[in-house]
């Protein structure tokens, strides 16, 4: 594929992206937060891949399978068991370093400590810790997105950012003054 219409088809499906990231963070039921997940990964897998985002595509396609196993528990009631959890993170490890060694690129680091506060983000009960470790994802992401020049992604991981700090003033109460009794 010619790379620059590679890079534009991957900035152009990038803003389906961040439709759907917005509007993730705004949820309230786990469920749906989680099936959200499993197609904004899908997106951003094929953005990273057609600008050759070797950790981001990597460990996209590892949170969509992540997402999915997180949904199964999750509909069944039950909290995910810690070998689970672990063994994606090693999983989303295991990618970022293999990128590591074969690009010798350290910003493929990146994309691991993004991905290990999205394992964090959604082992969690509660939809305002969700959020909590949401907001600390895109941090990881958007110096990850200039470098490997995906603009889009870097906007949908910046209207993560600002989505989860304002459900977290609008839903959890952040900044709310407490009434004193």
């Amino acid at each position: 594929m010619n790379p620059t219409l590679a890079f534009w088809i991957a900035q152009g499906i990038s803003i389906v992206a961040a439709i759907l990231a917005i509007i993730m963070l705004q949820l309230k039921n786990m469920k749906v937060i989680l099936l959200f997940q499993v197609l904004i990964n899908l997106i951003a897998s094929t953005n990273y891949l057609l600008l050759d985002g070797g950790s981001g595509m990597l460990l996209s396609l590892a949170a969509i399978l992540h997402s999915a196993v997180m949904f199964i528990y999750n509909t069944k009631g039950v909290r995910p068991h810690v070998p689970v959890t672990l063994a994606f993170i090693a999983v989303y490890l295991g990618c970022a370093v293999y990128n590591m060694v074969v690009t010798r690129d350290i910003m493929e680091i990146l994309p691991f400590i993004a991905a290990f506060c999205f394992s964090m983000a959604l082992i969690q009960e509660k939809t305002s810790v969700f959020r909590i470790w949401s907001a600390l994802n895109p941090v990881f992401w958007l110096p990850y997105d200039l470098y490997t020049k995906s603009f889009v992604m870097f906007f949908v991981h910046g209207g993560i950012l600002v989505s989860s700090i304002v459900a977290m003033v609008r839903l959890d109460g952040l900044f709310r003054k407490k009434k004193s009794s």
